[in-house]
Order: C-alpha cells, then structure tokens, then sequence
C-alpha cells in the first residue's frame, strides 16, 4: 500500500484541514495488515474518500458537505456523478462489511482502489 503525504499549494485552509485528515488517515491505515484487519481498513478508507470528496468538491464547486448522509445526492445535483458512483461503491462495501458476506481483503483491496483513484485526483487538482 502506498499512502505518501500529498504536496499541495497553499489553497483554503478548510482545504488543507481536509487534506491533513485524510493524510493522517492514510498513515494509520499503512498500519493495518490488509488481510487480518480488512474492516478496519474499509472504514478508513471511508473516511479517507469523505475528505477527498470535500476537497474536491471545494475545488471545483466552492462547498461540500461534511456527512455522509445526503452526499450521493448532492454530487449528482451537482454533476459530479462519476464521484457519486465511486461513493456509492464505497458504501456498498461498508455496508457489505457488517451485513454481508465479504470478509476478506478482496473487500479491502476494492477499497483501497477507490481511495487512490480519488487521491490521484485529489493530487491533479492540487
């Protein structure tokens, strides 16, 4: 796993705030073995894609949303629908965590995937 600090010009410091979370985030999840510790890892890497999310919406549309709940559909209001479907996936994950039968670090990797597609986007608008 890869997690290295992201190097960001100096932009709005609720920006930055987001990005030092999910930084800190990042670092805590290199800890985690990605076979024994899969749950652990799909909620951080939920809460890594919620900062993400924010900063990138704070780019591109000047606000965000800091909860989870109503998300999806304030990035579909606001076109940014392939966002929308990366969280979505997340939170299919999560919920398949506690409630269905993916107990593995197929469930991890699936996740980890969707928080460096963001963080390379993240990167790019940076």
């Amino acid at each position: 796993m890869s997690y290295s600090i992201i190097y960001y010009r100096s932009v709005d410091m609720n920006i930055n705030k987001h990005v030092e979370k999910a930084e800190r985030l990042g670092e805590s999840l290199k800890k985690l073995d990605i076979e024994s510790d899969w749950e652990s890892i799909v909620e951080i890497a939920y809460g890594i894609t919620l900062n993400y999310i924010a900063i990138i919406c704070e780019i591109k549309l000047k606000k965000h949303i800091d909860t989870h709940k109503g998300l999806p559909k304030f990035l579909d209001d606001n076109n940014m629908n392939e966002l929308a479907a990366s969280f979505r996936e997340l939170d299919v994950l999560r919920q398949g965590r506690w409630y269905g039968s993916k107990h593995n670090g197929e469930t991890a990797k699936m996740a980890i995937s969707i928080v460096e597609k963001l963080k390379s986007e993240v990167k790019r608008l940076l």
